[in-house]
Formats: structure tokens, sequence, C-alpha cells
């Protein structure tokens, strides 16, 4: 079983953020179920992440009419919304997928 801890890892707060960061539902990505999204900013917000080694992305979108969040640090899907840009009143569909043992993101817009 892996040593997982829920504590602050040494140089934590000197990497803390105190932007402002409004808080949104998570948009939680399940195997092959689509999610369509508005994107109401252009580019995400970028956050440390806990162990210091990497960042990850927040996408501020609406879903149902309502505020929501795309929080990630995958590559397929950064690389897919990337292509998208400028991000900003598109609508796009969403899908997780797995193939041969490894997840990837389909992104789609919607015209």
């Amino acid at each position: 079983m892996e040593n997982e801890t829920n504590k602050p890892l040494t140089g934590t707060w000197e990497k803390m953020t105190t932007e402002d960061v409004e808080k949104r539902p998570k948009i939680n990505f399940e195997v092959n179920i689509t999610q369509r999204v508005v994107f109401v900013s252009d580019t995400p917000k970028e956050f440390p992440s806990v162990d210091g080694l990497g960042v990850f992305y927040v996408f501020d979108v609406e879903q149902n009419k309502e505020e929501r969040a795309i929080v990630t640090s995958a590559w397929t899907l950064l690389q897919e919304l990337k292509k998208l840009s400028p991000l900003i009143g598109k609508v796009a569909d969403i899908t997780k997928k797995l193939a041969k043992g490894k997840q990837f993101f389909e992104v789609k817009l919607v015209e």
C-alpha cells in the first residue's frame, strides 16, 4: 500500500498562491461519458502541484448554464484544448477514453 498523506510537504508555504480563485464545481470526467462545455475565458489559470514537481490548469467553463471548472494536468486534454485556442465562447464536447490501458481525451468543437 502506498504511503499517502494529507499533510503539507516541505516548501508548501512558499509555493502557495494568494490569488483569489473563485471556487467553481469541478467537472469529473468518467470514461466514455461526453461532457459539453462552453469556455468563459481564453486562458486557464496555472497552479503548482502539491508535490512541487509540476503544475495543473483550471479552465473556467459553463455546463448546462452553471459555472463549472475543468481542473487538469492531463497532457492529452491540454494538447486538445490548445488546438481550440482562443477558447473564449467556444463550445466543446470532451470525452475521456481508454485504449490499451491508457487514458486520453477526445475534444470536438461544436459548431
